[in-house]
């Protein structure tokens, strides 16, 4: 099996990456577990190619997929299984909004083109966010919630789902997409938008610097972590099509912490005085935006077994030092 992933480098692509090579199957056309034989990543930087498995051939492509010319050599002999991540974020999509079309919208538009054209019908896995939700939402948010998006972002991740829908349903593609809520802890440096502003509430203190949190202790929100995220990509592309209803979008269930409970979290792992470096100064901006989103994101979708959160925030934090043990700043 050829298998392409695109945004191979960020934080999920390095996770989904490992995963499939750990693996070394996944399922075919027929739904059957077949080897994979090559595995193509690709994105913007170049990507220091893994060491792969006996027999799996990896191809790692550096550059924009707007370009014809890439965009012609990624699909070269077509795919069998594609995983899109590729992405520019909430922030700079508001900022920027011809490139946030064109990176958000326009690239996942000419890849399902693509595979149009070629006629091969592979699965076509697609990282949506819980950003298609917005405005006056319920605590509780389910797969099936109408989708109201507050973002160009998120307008730009709803309309992929329906594309994806729709290219599944006139059989180009067998399609599936993952709904993410705030996805931790990336690792390096600190990044403007709110999910990293969050994940910096542990990641900073580990490295032994202070930090101020925009959000008091009470503040709650669905998180998960980029391994929880990348085996359930895996596993919503190994599913069958019986499994989804009238939409191919599903939620990843997020696991809803406070503040509060990452700071505890912090402190059993790295000690009280790693929790005492974070500093609790609220920002009104910043706790509307976090306001708006829903405190629990669950899916009711028919897979067996069923999409599950992380089951602690500690389990979350252990696995973050356990894949960066440089994340103290002391390895």
């Amino acid at each position: 099996m050829r298998v392409l992933v695109t945004g191979a480098g960020g934080f999920i692509g390095r996770h989904l990456t490992d995963t499939l090579l750990r693996r070394g199957r996944i399922a075919g056309a027929d739904g059957t577990p077949t080897a994979i034989d090559e595995l193509v990543l690709v994105d913007r930087a170049p990507v220091a190619p893994p060491t792969a498995a006996s027999g799996v051939t990896i191809t790692a492509l550096a550059g924009d997929l707007r370009d014809d010319g890439l965009l012609a050599e990624a699909m070269a002999g077509g795919a069998d299984s594609l995983f899109h991540l590729a992405a520019t974020l909430t922030i700079d999509a508001e900022r920027d909004l011809d490139t946030g079309w064109a990176v958000n919208l326009q690239l996942p538009f000419r890849l399902l083109e693509t595979c149009r054209r070629a006629g091969t019908r592979p699965r076509f896995v697609y990282a949506s966010s819980i950003a298609v939700f917005g405005g006056a939402l319920p605590d509780r948010v389910s797969d099936t919630q109408v989708q109201t998006p507050k973002t160009s972002y998120g307008t730009a991740k709803a309309v992929t789902e329906l594309l994806v829908n729709d290219y599944t349903r006139h059989g180009f593609v067998d399609g599936r997409a993952l709904r993410l809520p705030i996805v931790l802890i990336r690792p390096g440096e600190p990044a403007p938008a709110v999910s990293d502003i969050i994940a910096g509430l542990v990641r900073e203190p580990l490295r032994g610097r202070p930090v101020v949190s925009p959000l008091p202790e009470d503040a709650r929100f669905p998180v998960v972590s980029a391994r929880r995220v990348a085996e359930n990509l895996v596993r919503l592309h190994d599913a069958p099509a019986t499994a989804f209803g009238d939409s191919r979008a599903v939620n990843q269930p997020g696991l809803t912490v406070s503040v509060g409970d990452m700071l505890a979290a912090l402190a059993r792992v790295a000690g009280p005085e790693a929790a005492a470096l974070v500093r609790i100064e609220p920002d009104e901006a910043i706790r509307r935006v976090v306001a708006g989103w829903p405190t629990e994101f669950v899916s009711d979708a028919r897979l067996d077994p069923a999409l599950r959160p992380d089951p602690d925030f500690e389990t979350i934090l252990r696995g973050h030092l356990r894949d960066h043990p440089d994340a103290t700043g002391r390895a």
